[in-house]
């Protein structure tokens, strides 16, 4: 029985020259302030992200503000939302992180018409995956290889045990997950901030179709948001992360549905 919350497969989509480094075991930490910064300076927020890493979204008169400004000790951004402020730590801005798509049971558990018993499920990931996230055309030719749409299908366990041996070896504190996407549909929010920086496992709602799990080193800080932390990890033989260029595609999962006791 596979839990409804275990990943079954994840993605990552981009350019090939970025794909081909990870499939190649270079796994590339961002900062989440490269994609606020983003998002400000180019109105894309969806490679982009304003509101990337913010912990609570509470109404001006709010005792939390005054509290949680003397706890972060000037380490607190107020940021102006209507009747609302947005609150989000400016250290989190330096934060590596490494984001993924995940496909887990419970997303082929909403496709319409599941019956009980052995079934083929059809899986397409989100247009947008395949528009968002490249500058390139689909298409590929000679002149912009390094640039063509590409994606990559990895297999979760293999590639999570592999990073974490190079992440635990290497003495970061990390912690992995999904992100959540119904805490911040909610008027008023608040995740108490920890050393563990949980805010990064939290995005508003109309992000969902990103399916996004991420890896969060919270204890280790770059000194410039368009830093990168780059590391090496075991490269995995090519059935358990495999490559494909210049296309989009779906794929359909075999599954038996049982009913749950």
């Amino acid at each position: 029985m596979i839990p409804d919350n275990h990943a079954l497969m994840l993605f990552k989509f981009g350019e090939y020259k970025w794909i081909k480094q990870i499939q190649d075991g270079f796994i590339s930490f961002a900062c989440p302030g490269r994609y606020i910064d983003s998002a400000k300076r180019t109105g894309n927020n969806e490679q982009g992200d304003i509101d990337e890493g913010i912990f609570a979204r509470l109404k001006k008169n709010d005792s939390r503000i005054v509290e949680w400004s003397k706890k972060l000790c000037g380490d607190l951004e107020i940021i102006n939302d209507g009747d609302y402020v947005k609150l989000r730590r400016k250290s989190t801005y330096y934060i590596p992180t490494f984001c993924f798509y995940t496909l887990k049971a419970d997303d082929l558990l909403k496709y319409e018409k599941l019956k009980l018993g052995t079934q083929h499920i059809p899986f397409h990931p989100d247009d947008r995956m395949f528009t968002y996230f490249s500058s390139c055309s689909q298409i590929a030719n000679v002149l912009s290889n390094a640039y063509v749409y590409s994606q990559l299908v990895i297999q979760p366990a293999p590639f999570k045990y592999s990073l974490m041996e190079h992440l635990i070896m290497n003495g970061y504190d990390f912690k992995m997950g999904s992100i959540n996407y119904s805490e911040f549909d909610k008027e008023e929010f608040f995740i108490e901030p920890t050393n563990k920086r949980e805010e990064l496992f939290y995005k508003f709602p109309r992000f969902s179709y990103q399916h996004e799990a991420r890896v969060c080193l919270y204890n280790t800080k770059l000194n410039d948001i368009y830093d990168r932390l780059n590391i090496k990890i075991r490269k995995l033989p090519d059935k358990d992360m495999m490559l494909v260029r210049g296309i989009t595609w779906y794929c359909k999962m075999t599954a038996t549905i049982v009913e749950k006791n």
